[in-house]
């Protein structure tokens, strides 16, 4: 059986915390880190007919996108919705956990999976963010043992450059050092003077994976007291400073009309309805998208995009986009986020822990704005 908090442990590790907006308030909601979990529903947010769904089910886990808690809770009673469902997961044993932006701005998860369903290529983050810093480790270790030192340090999350893994540079040199009388050496004895051939290896390294890598580096190596460094890089390195972001920005496989491009989306994404500003017999060849809500970030595709996909959009960010001349479309709030809960069950599917427990996608989930 799989605890609370490993699962917790588990979606930080994919979504991580420090990825969140400083307003937001991802992570566990509510549950005691010890519970055991064998069942888990995702939806986009917490609801009554999610939580009768999660009761019918025999759920003891409820993961979310939308965290229910945001703001301090001055009670917890049924004096108000928020309470009386509080009180139903605490009464039913179901923990709720919720991953936000920090969903929003990692990897692999809903900006790409928007930008692939237009076929977009060369995307980046539409709005970058670097919680992570791209560092370099180097390292010392004697030539018979350099191998197996690098493979962990790889193993750990070293040597990433874009689609490049395993990257190293390595020089051969002469290691000095004189053992003192306490010391248990791999080469030489207490008290003596050598000289070792080794190899310098130096790699970078993202500060999110550099303390698993340097555990990784002492592990392997075969010195009780290996000698390395680290340092911060001022360069970017492609696949760490870029990796992170908001939403997505790349081109169209060929330019299109935006009127095209506008039935793409309602087939593609199921969307009976949307809204927009611009000509619809205009060529659009790069896209930003932008999840959720992002009407308000219009003037950063100035120079840069076409069209801006995004929901929540307001009459003043339509009346911006036309002022600009770029194109605006609102897919809807839902619109842009109804995929994250089936993300987020692949990826719990697909993890170490994924033969233990039965996730499955909430199919009460629904629209809270009806259009007619």
């Amino acid at each position: 059986m799989v605890k609370l908090h490993e699962i917790c442990a588990l979606i930080s590790d994919h979504y991580p915390e420090k990825c969140a907006e400083e307003w937001d308030n991802p992570g566990l909601q509510l549950g005691r880190d010890d519970a055991e979990i064998a069942r888990v529903l995702v939806a986009l947010e917490l609801t009554h007919p999610v939580i009768a769904e999660a009761i019918q089910t025999q759920a003891q886990l409820i993961l979310t996108h939308h965290p229910f808690i945001f703001k301090p809770l001055k009670s917890v009673s049924t004096r108000t919705p928020e309470g009386s469902m509080l009180l139903d997961l605490a009464e039913h044993h179901i923990a709720l956990v919720a991953a936000h932006t920090n969903l929003d701005a990692a990897p692999g998860a809903i900006a790409q999976k928007l930008a692939q369903d237009l076929g977009m290529h060369n995307t980046t983050p539409f709005l970058p963010a670097t919680p992570y810093d791209a560092c370099k480790i180097v390292v010392f270790v004697p030539e018979p043992h350099a191998e197996q030192v690098a493979a962990a340090m790889h193993e750990a999350g070293a040597g990433c450059v874009g689609n490049y893994s395993d990257v190293s540079f390595r020089a051969s040199g002469t290691g000095y050092f004189t053992c003192g009388s306490e010391t248990h050496p791999a080469i030489g004895k207490p008290g003596s003077a050598e000289t070792v051939d080794e190899q310098r290896i130096e790699m970078v390294v993202s500060s999110r994976y550099l303390g698993r890598v340097i555990r990784a580096l002492r592990a392997s190596h075969p010195y009780e007291e290996p000698a390395f460094d680290v340092f911060r890089l001022s360069s970017e390195v492609h696949g760490i400073s870029d990796l992170y972001g908001f939403g997505t920005i790349g081109k169209l496989p060929a330019p299109v009309k935006l009127a095209d491009l506008l039935n793409t989306i309602k087939t593609v994404w199921e969307l009976p309805h949307l809204r927009y500003a611009g000509d619809p017999e205009s060529s659009v060849s790069r896209v930003a998208i932008l999840n959720g809500s992002g009407g308000r970030y219009i003037s950063k595709c100035s120079g840069k995009a076409d069209v801006l996909i995004t929901g929540d959009c307001g009459h003043h960010d339509f009346d911006n986009a036309r002022r600009m001349g770029i194109a605006l479309v609102d897919a809807g709030h839902y619109g842009t986020e109804k995929f994250i809960p089936q993300i987020m069950a692949d990826m719990l599917r697909q993890s170490a822990y994924g033969d233990q427990l039965d996730i499955r996608v909430a199919q009460s989930m629904q629209n809270p704005m009806t259009e007619i």
